[in-house]
């Protein structure tokens, strides 16, 4: 598994710093601050890719509810490595941690929020049918197997393409998140099968792989390519008629909703919060791209 891949499995959390900003001057600053003073909270956004389209918006969603909140900070940074042992630190020290996207499978996250991945795939499943007219041969490409998110789109894929008889599925390949990887993947594909009529992309990297492997073919748009996630590279793309659908997430709602659940929790409110809060999505064509009920799906890093 790649440094970068680690990143990506467990790095995307929000910790919630409950610290008051008169206690940081110590006990006596914190005595003499009127009693009406109203705490302040800094909450940290730890994301991998910092740099990323999803990550960004969902900045922007965390930014805004702080915002809203009127006495909350967000910061916003990345970490190149593996944050298991620092987050269980955390919680050793009192600090909770949500995580938003990918969770973590041991139980030391008070809660989760994230995309309904397992729907997501259901839903490109049947967008790749209705795109191919619900016959040939299809395969998909995903990162590593072991990551909550990918595998959950993966499995809601391979699950709903049962439905569709005319199908014939390949099945998946990994590309390690790595864009050449998914793009040699996909030419090899391309020359293997002549019958190959569509493919599904379950991340940005892979589906970047897919789309450009497709465009150096020659297949592009004869090939139906279905992909997750939609930064301004991949809806672009579907505009020009590369890309067939993309299965958008909304991170901007999962920032907004993970400040919300964090300051609840540091505020004394923890009763009634769930282990994890699904988020919708939406499925992007050409022919709804522009509509205003689609926007806020679209990431604007």
């Amino acid at each position: 598994m790649s440094r970068r891949m680690i990143a990506v499995l467990i790095a995307f959390t929000l910790v919630a710093a409950a610290l008051a900003s008169t206690a940081a001057l110590g006990n006596s600053a914190s005595q003499k601050a009127p009693q009406s003073q109203k705490k302040t909270y800094t909450f940290y956004l730890v994301a991998g890719i910092a740099s990323d389209a999803f990550y960004l918006t969902m900045k922007k969603g965390a930014q805004a509810q702080a915002k809203k909140l009127g006495n909350v900070k967000v910061i916003f940074t990345g970490s190149p490595a593996a944050l298991i042992a620092p987050i269980q630190r955390a919680i050793k020290a009192g600090i909770p941690v949500a995580t938003v996207d990918t969770f973590i499978t041991k139980p030391i996250a008070f809660t989760n929020v994230s995309t309904d991945n397992p729907a997501g795939g259901r839903a490109a499943a049947d967008a790749l049918a209705k795109a191919i007219g619900k016959s040939g041969d299809v395969a998909a490409i995903s990162v590593n197997p072991g990551i909550s998110t990918t595998d959950q789109r993966r499995d809601g894929f391979a699950a709903q393409l049962k439905k569709y008889p005319g199908i014939k599925y390949l099945g998946v390949q990994y590309c390690n998140d790595d864009q050449t990887k998914a793009s040699n993947q996909t030419s090899a594909l391309l020359a293997g099968n002549p019958k190959l009529k569509g493919m599904f992309a379950m991340n940005v990297v892979s589906g970047n792989g897919v789309t450009q492997a497709v465009k150096a073919a020659g297949k592009s748009g004869k090939v139906k390519l279905v992909e997750f996630d939609a930064g301004p590279p991949q809806v672009q793309a579907l505009k020009a008629g590369t890309i067939d659908a993309l299965i958008a997430q909304y991170p901007y709602g999962i920032g907004q909703q993970a400040v919300a659940l964090a300051y609840k929790y540091v505020t004394g409110h923890k009763a009634g919060i769930k282990k994890h809060y699904g988020t919708g999505s939406a499925v992007v064509t050409r022919a709804n791209v522009n509509s205003p009920a689609i926007k806020k799906y679209l990431y604007t890093p």
